[in-house]
């Protein structure tokens, strides 16, 4: 009998309490422990890839993390702050000199005989109403800056929305070719078996031999898509691509019951891109008024000076300044920038409401013919392959049918399941687009 030497028999248990411990420091740096809870109310922790993926969590992680939605936030704070600055009145100027208003600058002893101290201070005003045509500027860029965070809001929302839908399409087309794989296992053992007693000949077994290579080239395919989508989910999560993500929980289908029209009217009265260029056009309707107002009015600069001077009494002194507008052509050129700005708005307005108008009416077409799809693999062509495919299998083994039936009808039930669900996933993806079209979430 052959004796183990001492130092492998000492080694190799560390070994393996060595590789244990660096395989779970692995898995835990790896993974990121979530809190739930089961049905008796009892907190266990799940690792984020083995917790089911829910969709209102990814949408409030996106709107709290996504760094696009971050920097319109912070866009909108820059605009509101603005607004006090365009409502204020310029800095008021201070002035402090001299004047020697003696013939003999300077004497012997360095001294100015009439020195002159001067101190004023001076306000420019603007024309009534410039002000307060400065201040609707502003807040109408607020509320246009204010529509663009909203409308990002909406896009990013609508981007987790169908990255979650696609996973879980990725996911189902995984189950399912899994599941067909096992079938067409079994169908290649039946096969392999009448072979061995000569009822079929050697092409059934390779033929079952090539559907399962196309099945695993398959999964290989759909497991790749998976981590593309994980990695976009991540990326809109403002986290690092390679982060686990778990499996999307099911969902049951939702139902829009809205017309065109009402669509419509939704998308006029709620959508940010038309309420935004809205607020553009109020915009530079208040920028003509007040180049107007800049071309045609002056403003004023009122001043007020305090003079001392030697061996004389303190003296007051005040003026009144003025700016001459239509002198040089700038703002001219000014009003006619503005009229060109309001023309601009106004076609951009129309612009977003027959592009609006386009969407909705291609989305909506897009979620009916999913839903037409839906129903009828659901409840026709899902159910018609599930019992063609009995049937071919019963005949295979009863010899009444060949080997190439069979799989075709395997074939058939693998893209019909697939079909359906793309449907499913495409019907749920529109849908959030059209959500996002309308400016409005449509269903609960």
């Amino acid at each position: 009998m052959n004796k183990i030497p001492l130092k492998i028999f000492l080694i190799s248990p560390l070994l393996f309490v060595f590789s244990c411990t660096v395989i779970l420091a692995r898995e835990k740096d790896n993974s990121t422990p979530q809190k739930q809870t089961n049905s008796k109310n009892v907190i266990i922790e799940m690792n984020e890839a083995e917790a089911p993926l829910d969709l209102k969590w990814l949408i409030q992680e996106a709107i709290e993390h996504n760094p696009e939605i971050i920097a319109a936030q912070k866009r909108l704070n820059a605009a509101k702050a603005r607004i006090s600055q365009a409502k204020s009145l310029d800095d008021p100027s201070i002035r402090a000199g001299s004047y020697d208003m003696s013939n003999n600058p300077v004497n012997i002893n360095g001294q100015t005989e009439m020195l002159q101290q001067r101190y004023g201070v001076s306000q420019k005003i603007p024309f009534p109403g410039k002000l307060r045509l400065r201040g609707e500027v502003a807040v109408e860029e607020t509320n246009m800056t204010e529509k663009e965070l909203q409308a990002k809001i909406q896009e990013i929302t609508a981007l987790v929305k169908s990255a979650f839908y696609e996973l879980y399409y990725i996911n189902s087309a995984i189950d399912i070719t899994e599941k067909n794989r096992d079938l067409l296992r079994k169908f290649a053992k039946i096969a392999e078996t009448k072979y061995s007693v000569g009822r079929a000949t050697q092409r059934d077994a390779l033929a079952a031999q090539v559907e399962l290579s196309i099945l695993a080239n398959n999964l290989i395919v759909l497991n790749k898509e998976r981590e593309s989508i994980i990695a976009r989910l991540n990326i809109l999560l403002d986290r690092a691509t390679h982060t686990p993500l778990g499996k999307p929980r099911p969902f049951e289908k939702h139902t829009l019951n809205l017309t065109i029209k009402e669509l419509e009217d939704l998308a006029i009265k709620n959508r940010p891109e038309l309420k935004k260029f809205d607020h553009a056009v109020k915009k530079e309707e208040a920028t003509l008024k007040l180049s107007k107002k800049d071309y045609y009015f002056a403003d004023l600069e009122p001043m007020v000076e305090y003079m001392q001077e030697d061996k004389r009494s303190d003296t007051w002194a005040s003026s009144l300044t003025i700016n001459v507008p239509w002198l040089w052509p700038k703002n001219r050129s000014k009003v006619k920038e503005s009229k060109e700005g309001l023309s601009a708005a106004k076609s951009d307005y129309r612009f977003i409401n027959n592009k609006t108008m386009f969407e909705v009416k291609d989305l909506l077409v897009k979620v009916q013919s999913s839903e037409s799809t839906i129903n009828l693999f659901k409840t026709g062509v899902i159910p018609q392959a599930e019992q063609s495919l009995k049937a071919a299998r019963i005949g295979y083994e009863a010899d009444k049918v060949d080997f190439l039936t069979m799989i075709d009808s395997q074939r058939i039930l693998l893209n019909s399941q697939l079909l359906y669900y793309r449907a499913l996933v495409d019907f749920e993806q529109n849908l959030a687009n059209l959500e996002r079209a309308v400016g409005m979430q449509l269903t609960q």
